[in-house]
C-alpha cells in the first residue's frame, strides 16, 4: 500500500501547489466537451481542487500512518477519512465564498437583466458558467437554466442569454431570442 500513498501524494501535492500559488480556478472551462464522458461527470460535481486535497491528504495520511507502525487496515481507514474530510472542507469552503462573494463594482440587481455569453454549457443535469459585462466589469458565474430544460437538452457554450435572476451565487438564465441579438 505504501506505493498508493505515496502516488497520490505525489500526484495530488503539485496539483494542490499550483491552486495555492497560481490562484487557479477549480470551476473554470477545462475545454472538456459535454459528451466526454466519465470524467467530465465527475469534474462536473468535484472540483479539481477538491480532487487534490483529496489524494494529497490520503497519501500523506496513509504514508504517515504507516510510518509511525499503525496496521495496513488502520492506515487505510484514516487515509480514507482524513482524505475524504479534506476534499469536503474544500469543497464546504469554497462554495460558501462563492455564495456570500460580494462586488463593490457590480450588485445581483445590475446583474439581472444583463445578457451573457455561455463558458460552459448548461444542461438539464448540470450547471454551466457564464460571463456577464456589467459596469465595465467582466463576471464569471454559475449559471442554470430559469425554465426546466428537457432531458438531453443543453444550451451550447458561445450561446447568448439573459440573467433572469441570481440565486444564491447562481445566475438563473434562459436563452436569448434571436430577435433580441
Amino acid at each position: 500500500m505504501t506505493w498508493l500513498y505515496a502516488f497520490m501524494l505525489f500526484a495530488g501535492a503539485p496539483v494542490l501547489l499550483w491552486f495555492v500559488f497560481s490562484g487557479g480556478d477549480a470551476d473554470a472551462d477545462s475545454g472538456m466537451d459535454a459528451d466526454t464522458g466519465v470524467l467530465a461527470d465527475v469534474m462536473s460535481f468535484i472540483p479539481l481542487s477538491s480532487l487534490a486535497f483529496i489524494a494529497t491528504f490520503f497519501g500523506a495520511t496513509g504514508l504517515a500512518a504507516q510510518w509511525v507502525g499503525a496496521s495496513a487496515v488502520l492506515s487505510l481507514l484514516l487515509a480514507v477519512g482524513v482524505g475524504a474530510t479534506a476534499g469536503a472542507i474544500n469543497s464546504a469552503t469554497f462554495a460558501f465564498l462563492r455564495r456570500s462573494e460580494a462586488s463593490s463594482d457590480v450588485s445581483d440587481r445590475e446583474i439581472e437583466g444583463s445578457i451573457a455569453r455561455v463558458t460552459l454549457p448548461i444542461t438539464s443535469e448540470h450547471r454551466g458558467r457564464i460571463v456577464v459585462g456589467v459596469a465595465g466589469a467582466r463576471t464569471q458565474m454559475t449559471a442554470a437554466a430559469v425554465d426546466a430544460l428537457e432531458q438531453g437538452q443543453t444550451i451550447e457554450k458561445g450561446s447568448r442569454v439573459i440573467v433572469v435572476r441570481i440565486n444564491e451565487g447562481v445566475a438563473l438564465v434562459t436563452r436569448l431570442d434571436p430577435q433580441l441579438e
